[in-house]
């Protein structure tokens, strides 16, 4: 029962992905092997946001963002956030170089529920390599 972030997401969902892309492979085996998916409640509104974005930067159209945007309802994750993924969340980030809060809700999510979090954000896989917590879409097995 892996963590998804909202990188992986919006890869599998965006108008125009790479179905041969990491992050769509990668869910082609999570589903093969029934895995939970788990995400806080902030991945919706990010990923809904960079559909947004892709609209207004004229990457896609409304109609294929409205389209995503029904992929993403129907995608089989469950949502949960507990008050103290907050406070853990902050204390990461104030470990880490004050790094995104809304990140780190992500990896303070897979600690606690002691599973791997999947993510494509390069940034965050760098700046957490001494966790054993992140991997990449391409590492899912």
């Amino acid at each position: 029962m892996p963590v998804i972030d909202a990188s992986v997401v919006v890869d599998w969902i965006a108008p125009g992905s790479d179905p041969a892309s990491p992050a769509a492979r990668a869910l082609t085996r999570l589903a093969r092997s029934d895995a939970e998916l788990l995400g806080p409640r902030l991945l919706t509104e990010e990923v809904t946001n960079a559909l947004l974005t892709g609209i207004r930067r004229r990457r896609w159209t409304g109609a294929a963002a409205d389209a995503a945007f029904l992929m993403l309802r129907d995608l089989p994750v469950r949502l949960m956030d507990e008050p103290r993924d907050l406070e853990r969340a902050w204390e990461l980030s104030r470990r880490y170089d004050n790094h995104p809060l809304y990140d780190m809700l992500y990896v303070a999510l897979a600690e606690r529920m002691q599973t791997k979090l999947v993510t494509a954000d390069r940034r965050l896989l760098t700046r957490l390599i001494a966790t054993d917590l992140l991997i990449g879409p391409e590492q899912v097995a």
